[in-house]
């Protein structure tokens, strides 16, 4: 009898059994492994399935295999995607960088980094986009898998951090070259006025120096825009009323805007108030105004709208310089003729135009662009050709208490305006002086040398006339009787009296006559700038107004 260690069929037995237990152990390992293969694919299939970038396979130039987020992404759904090309999917200027990317990457090309491309969703609409991609091999041919990423809000937000910083950077050289030539005007005016005052000069030399002094003051308005655009000009915010700010700011514009446009005021009742500069404000209004008006050549509407309006954090994220909180918004719509993107992307930029050479300088809405900043808010427009414009500024709310109408801190401040003002004396300097003065700060001034010239030129364009300053002592006739003339033909005219004759009887006598205000002279400029306004804004004095 043999042992159990030398009987073959015992042997074999064994070394079945060692074998069934390896298969066991193989397939245990076998199932692990397919359930951890499994437990990837399901990870695979959710990242990608779940992944808010567009994923997807591109061969033979079309999407094979897309994730859910592509289709979303460009609006196909799977099956549509299959039968569209990719250069379909790309905006015409881009398509060949696009698509030399696409076959660089086929061509086993190891291309680090991504490729920025305006593409196209279904139905033509564009946005921002990105694709990273890598060379693989599908369906046994090669392919290229890729990632696609909406980047248009990021985008905007760069474009608006670098136009900030443009704009940041033009502003210091504007303030910069505006101060050193403010310094060198002043000392051309300086010894102009010093000439002016030595009077042992012709007219015709006087009047050579006038003409000096008109261009140096020309000169300064545009610095001072310049400084405004820089915010070297400190804003004075106190607390303000919109509304009335832009109440005062329509009946400007009213009288420089032509009647073939409408202006329409849509104001909320219950407007919170802010804290503003009503000067800056009505003068970014009265730009925008004009920059309507030359939207409109054959006549339009104007919409001047205001809202209480609360920013999200949404809002903010998509743009940059303000915070989430309670803002007041201030709307200018008109129906004009629109602008290209090429333009709107420009249209605050100092010195832009498309206007022709010596329509103006491409400074106004430069410079409601630098209002807006001053008081910490943001201006956005929409435009399209033939489909109007509309601004919409957006500044921070104010407190409640305090508020007080924009046009008591216009007066304290401002002068300006754009009516027109005839000035009669018999004195050519005065009229001189005047009309430079009136000019620098706005106006349109008409000049007559005596009553008779005066009388004349109210009866041809009296319509167009909205004040006049009278002289009382000129030869021929005199101020006096102008003043009963001029009150014939138009009992509402406005006429304010310059006169040497400050007498207290002379002064109640001329107002008694039905004239407006009355000066004194000599006057200092800002004294008559103060009087024009407060005259025209019906507001006439009863005492003198001078030393």
């Amino acid at each position: 009898m043999t042992g159990p260690g030398k009987d073959p069929c015992l042997r074999e037995i064994a070394a079945l059994r060692e074998r069934v237990r390896y298969l066991e152990e193989v397939e245990k390992e076998f199932a692990a492994l397919a359930r951890a293969l499994k437990d990837s694919e399901e990870r695979y299939r959710f990242v990608v399935k779940e992944i808010r970038d567009g994923i997807f396979i591109a061969q033979d130039g079309r999407v094979k295999v897309a994730n859910p987020s592509m289709t979303e992404l460009v609006g196909f759904t799977a099956e549509e995607l299959d039968a569209v090309p990719i250069a379909d999917l790309v905006r015409p200027e881009d398509r060949e960088r696009v698509l030399g990317r696409y076959r660089e990457i086929l061509s086993g090309a190891d291309i680090k980094g991504a490729l920025a491309f305006r593409a196209l969703r279904k139905g033509g609409q564009e946005f921002q986009a990105e694709v990273r991609a890598v060379s693989i091999t599908w369906e046994e041919r090669p392919a290229a898998l890729c990632l696609l990423r909406d980047v248009t809000r990021q985008a905007h937000l760069e474009s608006r951090l670098q136009y900030a910083r443009k704009m940041e950077a033009v502003g210091t050289l504007a303030g910069g070259i505006a101060h050193d030539f403010n310094n060198h005007l002043q000392g051309i005016s300086g010894y102009i006025q010093l000439l002016m005052m030595r009077g042992d000069r012709d007219r015709t030399e006087q009047g050579w120096l006038l003409q000096i002094e008109r261009s140096v003051q020309r000169a300064a308005a545009l610095t001072k825009q310049l400084l405004i655009f820089s915010r070297r000009e400190e804003s004075r915010l106190e607390p303000l009323d919109l509304n009335e700010v832009v109440r005062q700011a329509q009946k400007t514009l009213a009288r420089t805007i032509p009647e073939s446009i409408a202006t329409e005021l849509r104001l909320a009742a219950d407007l919170n108030p802010i804290d503003g500069d009503a000067v800056q404000l009505e003068h970014a209004l009265f730009n925008l105004g004009i920059n309507a008006k030359d939207a409109m050549p054959d006549g339009g509407k104007i919409v001047i709208g205001t809202r209480n309006v609360r920013l999200d954090e949404a809002f903010c994220r998509r743009h940059a310089g303000v915070k989430p909180g309670d803002y007041v918004e201030l709307s200018f719509a008109d129906t004009g003729r629109g602008m290209e993107r090429e333009t709107l992307e420009r249209i605050f930029e100092p010195f832009y135009t498309t206007k022709s050479v010596g329509s103006g300088i491409g400074m106004g809405l430069a410079i409601v662009y630098a209002i807006v900043q001053s008081h910490h808010g943001i201006i956005l427009c929409e435009s399209r050709p033939a489909s109007g414009t509309i601004f919409r500024i957006l500044v921070p709310a104010g407190q409640r208490e305090g508020a007080v109408p924009g046009k008591e801190a216009r007066k304290k401040a401002d002068y300006r305006g754009v009516e027109t003002i005839l000035l009669v004396d018999d004195e050519v300097d005065i009229l001189d002086i005047g009309q430079n003065t009136l000019e620098q700060f706005g106006y349109t001034a008409l000049m007559a040398r005596s009553g008779e010239e005066a009388v004349e030129t109210y009866a041809r364009r009296g319509r167009d006339i909205d004040l006049v300053i009278l002289d009382l002592g000129m030869p021929g006739m005199g101020g006096e009787r102008c003043l009963q003339e001029l009150l014939k033909m138009n009992p509402s005219v406005k006429v304010l009296i310059a006169s040497g004759y400050a007498a207290t009887q002379t002064v109640e006598a001329i107002l008694r006559a039905g004239a407006t205000g009355f000066m004194a002279k000599p006057y200092r400029l800002e004294d008559m700038l103060k009087k024009v306004r407060e005259v025209l804004e019906g507001q006439g004095d009863e005492v003198p107004l001078g030393d």
